[in-house]
């Protein structure tokens, strides 16, 4: 099983304890196990990308700054065949985040609700996606977009082919922390 990125095991140690969360404090917040965090911050084990948004939400920072401060291009990858790549990290508010995402035939996403007032704008590149606040989907062939809330549970869902997709995400003025 492939180990999660060093950078990663480090941004996750440093928000934890800049925050003052012990492992059990985080994990009880984030409703993960605290073994789950432990071998992440071990550098064991390999969390998937909804526990790192998870994570992420949690200690209320951008899905990015787990991935590295200023680095763009670093791909997290799950083991059924779906990856995230950071493509973009914009720095003035409100913080606009760009990422390349590959969803497996059938593969299917659910992310927990980010922090009020988030959204997210997808444009699909292949494949058909079914996308989008869970009682508001959509679903996109490639040229088609989508724009919903991302402050409620949403969904990501790759019908039958291999879907590829960019997704900004918007974080509001002053509500993601730094």
């Amino acid at each position: 099983m492939p180990s999660p990125s060093p950078v990663i095991v480090a941004n996750v140690r440093r928000l934890r304890e800049m925050r003052g969360y012990s492992l059990s404090a985080l994990a009880e917040r984030a409703a993960i196990s605290k073994s789950t965090l432990s071998q992440l911050e071990a550098g064991k084990g390999n969390p998937t990308i909804e526990t790192l948004w998870t994570l992420a939400n949690t200690l209320g920072v951008a899905f990015s700054e787990l991935l590295a401060e200023g680095e763009d291009g670093m791909t997290v990858s799950e083991p059924g065949g779906g990856d995230v790549q950071l493509m973009m990290r914009g720095q003035q508010s409100p913080r606009v985040e760009v990422y390349f995402m590959r969803l497996a035939p059938g593969e299917m996403k659910i992310s927990r609700a980010h922090p009020r007032g988030v959204r997210e704008h997808v444009m699909v590149i292949e494949g058909t996606l079914r996308v989008g606040a869970l009682d508001a989907l959509a679903v996109c062939r490639p040229g088609e977009g989508h724009e919903f809330a991302a402050d409620v549970e949403h969904r990501y869902e790759a019908l039958l082919d291999t879907t590829r997709l960019v997704a900004s995400i918007v974080y509001p003025y002053d509500e993601v922390a730094r």
